[in-house]
């Protein structure tokens, strides 16, 4: 009888209760009958009751992708893409509790992922937000802006957030579009500047090539100005070493070089003025 009533307690514990796993990256809470028990409960496996369910909340952090085309002061549309990262704010019980009050109906199969809340609480405020913030941009200096375009819309975007579920971890602009006329407007700009660029270096070289060949022509007047004094140097001392006397000596000199060639039967011009010139030949 005893050993009977020992299994009937155990059949009952077994009925009755049970345990319930909370998966890493979320919070996990009781449902009872009555309502939300109001314990946060952490990742691991937890106890239930009778009827009691386990109910989970996402709490990894969510990057989400709007993507936005915002008529800008310049009344021309810009195209980009908005990524918000955020996260669960709280993951304590009266947080939780409340947050699965609000988005019950948003649950499935007792899952609440963050994707409801973020739409719910995240997407208005960061789109408009967005959109207040770059319209007041003409859209060819929303690149140079970017940086303080980011800057405000991080900072209203936290504002906007602060009594929500939902916490703010950065948000920031991407694949930025712009309309064909501004594209084809910078594309033009840009070929203009390149061609600038070009005929600038053109014109360097130009110049650089000028300089050379004046630096060559320098150079050159320089070597024949030295060559020139030089031979002039030359010229003065072979004037002064070419007296009477010399000449009188190389005019013999001569004489004895043709006289030496003079064979029998060649005849001998006498100038008047006394030289000899050989005519050799018959």
């Amino acid at each position: 009888m005893k050993r009977f009533m020992l299994c009937t307690l155990a059949f009952a514990f077994l009925a009755l209760g049970c345990t319930e796993e909370v998966s890493p990256g979320y919070v996990g809470m009781v449902m009872q009958p009555s309502g939300l028990t109001g314990q946060a409960l952490q990742p691991g496996r937890h106890s239930c009751w009778g009827r009691d369910e386990m109910v989970l909340i996402e709490t990894k952090e969510v990057a989400a992708k709007e993507e936005m085309s915002i008529l800008c002061k310049d009344d021309l549309n810009f195209k980009f893409d908005l990524v918000v990262k955020v996260r669960l704010r709280g993951t304590d019980g009266n947080a939780i509790k409340e947050l699965l009050n609000r988005q019950g109906a948003n649950m499935v199969n007792n899952v609440l992922t963050l994707d409801p809340v973020y739409a719910t609480y995240v997407r208005p405020a960061a789109r408009n937000i967005a959109r207040n913030t770059v319209s007041q941009y003409d859209t060819t200096g929303i690149r140079q802006e970017r940086e303080s375009i980011q800057k405000t819309i991080n900072e209203e975007l936290k504002k906007a957030l602060k009594g929500t579920p939902m916490e703010l971890i950065a948000a920031y602009t991407s694949n930025f579009d712009y309309p064909d006329v501004i594209t084809q407007a910078v594309e033009k700009q840009r070929k203009k500047q390149i061609e600038i660029k070009e005929e600038e270096a053109k014109q360097a070289m130009k110049l650089l090539q000028a300089k050379n060949r004046q630096e060559i022509a320098e150079k050159e007047k320089q070597v024949r100005a030295a060559e020139a004094e030089a031979e002039a140097a030359y010229i003065a001392i072979v004037g002064k070493a070419i007296t009477p006397a010399y000449l009188e000596r190389m005019k013999i000199e001569r004489d004895k070089l043709l006289y030496s060639k003079v064979q029998a039967g060649d005849k001998v011009i006498v100038t008047g003025n006394g030289a000899a010139i050989p005519m050799v030949g018959k």
